[in-house]
């Protein structure tokens, strides 16, 4: 096999292993289910991870590495700040995830991983990690807003960044379990950045209006970069 091979069949494996924590949860993962998914033999998943502790930790950085990879290729990193962070904010949500074709698996599969991180060593070093590299488009992004004048935030940026984050999680997991409705998620989260940012009544208005174009699927091209 070839080594453009073995990664391919080791992507496809992981794809496999993730589509099974979305169904059946992180607990309800079995190696035997995760070949039969993939359509590989047992023997060539336990050669790649080993045991099964292996296999969750490497599913998890997978997707994260995936979601990294589809939004570089999403947003621009020539586009304005403000346009940058409301798009990352967009992605984050049902809607937004959709959209852009990333086959999100969802926030529950999130909510797995934190709750088997709580658990479970190996993952929990993870975490670090993994919000490394989802914060590091926000922090890039707060940056260049912060270095033209047009944010005026609190604090350092990466306690802005981690505020940030911290806000989508928790409105993520509300809207998850139904208390809050998916329509209201990315106007809460667009008011949370507003406030960040520091944004006076005309940035914010434009913040929501970029944020109706994403959710209307509308081109944003139209909107005025003034």
């Amino acid at each position: 096999m070839s080594d453009t091979d073995s990664v391919d069949r080791r992507a496809q494996i992981l794809d496999a292993a993730v589509r099974i924590v979305v169904e059946k949860g992180a607990n309800g993962v079995r190696m035997a289910d995760v070949a039969e998914a993939a359509g590989v033999s047992l023997g060539l998943i336990q050669h790649y991870f080993r045991h099964r502790d292996r296999l969750l930790v490497e599913a998890f950085r997978h997707e994260s590495e995936r979601i990294a990879s589809t939004w570089r290729v999403v947003v621009r990193l020539d586009e304005p700040p403000l346009e940058r962070l409301v798009e990352y904010i967009w992605l984050c949500t049902p809607a937004g995830s959709g959209s852009a074709a990333t086959s999100f698996p969802g926030w529950g599969f999130w909510m797995d991983f934190w709750s088997e991180a709580r658990r479970e060593p190996q993952l929990r070093a993870e975490v670090g990690p993994i919000y490394a590299s989802f914060s590091m488009p926000f922090v890039t992004a707060l940056a260049d807003g912060i270095s033209t004048g047009e944010f005026r935030v609190r604090g350092p940026i990466r306690d802005v960044a981690d505020r940030m984050i911290a806000t989508i999680d928790g409105t993520a997991l509300r809207t998850l379990l139904g208390d809050i409705d998916e329509s209201r998620m990315l106007p809460l989260l667009i008011d949370g950045l507003c406030a960040e940012l520091g944004l006076d009544q005309q940035q914010s208005e434009r913040a929501h209006a970029i944020a109706r174009e994403l959710s209307t699927g509308e081109s944003r091209r139209a909107l005025s970069r003034a």
